[in-house]
């Protein structure tokens, strides 16, 4: 199901398919430094949890399609948090990328192919460390659905 997407459908990818998505981002290059940080916050997590900034403001995942959202802001906690794996695809479902918007801020991207469902995750450079700063869960978006570029 959509809504436990990130915690219980990422599992770990080839290591060729993880280079390859890891690295390119529409013509720019990933900063090394972040993609060896991303590598481990996927991989140990006791690096996950110390570098994710609690609470972690965000949206949560869609509860459907009547999906509305308060006026107040909503912040996902530690105690609650459910771990974060390599993110996989076999069936070709899904559509990610990486968005740098600027060197110390990059967010990574998830749509489920030819809908509005996008999840979406926002990593900062704080010091000399990255960290997760923002996560919304799969949901809706007013965006255009992007195109597959396999």
């Amino acid at each position: 199901m959509i809504l436990s997407f990130t915690s219980e459908s990422c599992q770990s990818k080839s290591a060729s398919t993880e280079a390859e998505t890891s690295t390119e981002t529409e013509g720019d290059t990933l900063p090394k430094e972040f993609v060896t940080f991303y590598d481990r916050f996927h991989l140990d997590s006791a690096f996950q949890m110390e570098h994710i900034v609690f609470p972690l403001e965000g949206l949560p995942n869609s509860a459907g399609d009547g999906d509305t959202l308060s006026g107040e802001r909503f912040f996902w906690q530690k105690a609650d948090w459910k771990r974060h794996r390599p993110f996989t695809d076999p069936s070709n479902n899904f559509t990610q990328w990486f968005e740098i918007l600027n060197d110390r801020v990059i967010e990574h991207w998830i749509q489920m192919n030819g809908t509005n469902l996008y999840m979406k995750r926002r990593f900062a450079k704080l010091g000399d460390d990255w960290f997760l700063i923002y996560y919304q869960g799969m949901r809706p978006m007013n965006r255009e659905p992007r195109e597959s570029t396999e």
